[in-house]
């Protein structure tokens, strides 16, 4: 036998692992050997090492074993080398290091804290730690989105924001495009008409509950749209690990999620990938003063309120998105709605603040009547809430 085949029990002790665990990685089709003996023991060799190492960087970083399978996969299917594998897995663990550091500079603000300011501090630290499950309870909740989605009805500009999203995007009949994120489809139930004959529309989700939703939208159009031969596709689809065949979209969409992609490199590196030569990628994002008098009049009220979003939406947003798609994209124009909003109804702002992911509505189960007055108040005094909107999009072609 060559002396570049290792037995399983030889990878493990090289890895470091357990024989139980090259075993299970085995049959879950992740590891599988090179060869085996006329005995049926398994053979690997250094190949497989490198495999390992793959699998186990990706385990390390938080993947489950089912997106492992799906990164590997589409590292496959678009033959990548080991180096830009490698480049990757560095890319990858910088967004795990700036993360951490956010944790660590928060533990060390509460470790030089007053007793009485620590207690704050730690809370901020939590939200930290749970703010990606607090963000995707939100969004499979479509109850919840509406409650976002109907302040936005009492808009400053004559064009709602998903008609000015629409008209940037300039379809064209027969083209193949794809929208991330599609919540419950929003962007096109008021606008079949307008979509160009042929078109093939792909609609993701990773919420099969919004998805569905989506579907039960668009299903009273579905013999206009059959007419004009306009097919819609709908699949369950993380953005967190993208696997899409290269060069296969004329057009996609990310209109305001990117922000909730914790691997967001990868996931733009993959976009790239799938745009076709002429292809034009769409994404849209908030500024860092968006609705900024309504989360002042949130932190008047009760500070205990978390607010992980504006935590999120940090990490990609109007003043720092472009450096971000430059790294991917050759051209990056962006473009600003020019947009606020101007609500004279109580119920409308406090449906908002009770929408917020985490502890909002737990809070204000106890203390809803008093915000409702307060907001009641200050409508009284001053006619309506003035909120700013900072909201734009850019437009990225390779």
């Amino acid at each position: 036998m060559d002396n570049q085949y290792y037995t399983a029990g030889e990878i493990a002790r090289i890895a470091g692992i357990s024989l139980r665990t090259i075993r299970y990685y085995d049959t879950k089709g992740l590891l599988p050997p090179v060869s085996h003996s006329d005995t049926g023991y398994r053979y690997y060799d250094k190949s497989s090492l490198a495999l390992l190492q793959r699998i186990m960087m990706l385990k390390y970083l938080g993947f489950s074993l089912e997106q492992i399978q799906q990164l590997i996969a589409a590292q496959e299917a678009h033959a990548l080398d080991q180096e830009a594998i490698l480049a990757q897995q560095k890319s990858l663990l910088l967004e795990k290091k700036t993360r951490l550091e956010l944790l660590i500079s928060t533990i060390e603000l509460a470790q030089h804290s007053s007793q009485e300011d620590k207690w704050q501090v730690l809370v901020r630290c939590l939200n930290l730690l749970t703010s990606d499950e607090k963000v995707l309870e939100q969004y499979q909740n479509p109850e919840n989105l509406k409650r976002r989605i109907n302040i936005h009805n009492y808009s400053t500009s004559s064009q709602s924001w998903m008609e000015w999203v629409y008209e940037r995007l300039d379809l064209q009949p027969g083209e193949t495009v794809l929208e991330l994120g599609c919540g419950t489809g929003l962007l096109w139930m008021e606008r079949t008409r307008l979509l160009p004959e042929g078109l093939h529309l792909v609609l993701t989700d990773r919420s099969a509950e919004m998805l569905e939703q989506t579907r039960q939208n668009l299903a009273p159009y579905k013999k206009e749209l059959d007419a004009r031969q306009i097919h819609i596709e709908y699949r369950i689809l993380d953005a967190n690990a993208l696997d899409l065949p290269p060069a296969s979209y004329d057009r996609i969409i990310a209109n305001h999620m990117l922000y909730h992609v914790e691997r967001r490199d990868t996931c733009l590196a993959s976009i790239a990938r799938a745009l076709k030569p002429e292809g034009t990628f769409y994404c849209s994002t908030v500024g860092d003063t968006h609705m900024q008098e309504l989360h002042q009049l949130v932190i008047a009220f009760d500070p205990r309120i978390e607010m992980p979003i504006q935590n999120l939406t940090g990490g990609f947003h109007l003043e720092n998105a472009a450096p971000q798609l430059t790294r991917h994209f050759a051209q990056v124009k962006r473009q600003d709605q020019n947009n606020d909003l101007i609500v004279d109804d109580p119920q409308v702002i406090y449906d908002y603040i009770y929408s917020y992911p985490g502890n909002a509505p737990l809070i204000l189960e106890q203390r809803g009547r008093e915000l409702l007055a307060v907001i009641q108040d200050k409508l009284n005094r001053e006619g309506a809430m003035f909120i700013h909107k900072s909201t734009g999009m850019f437009i990225c072609k390779k």
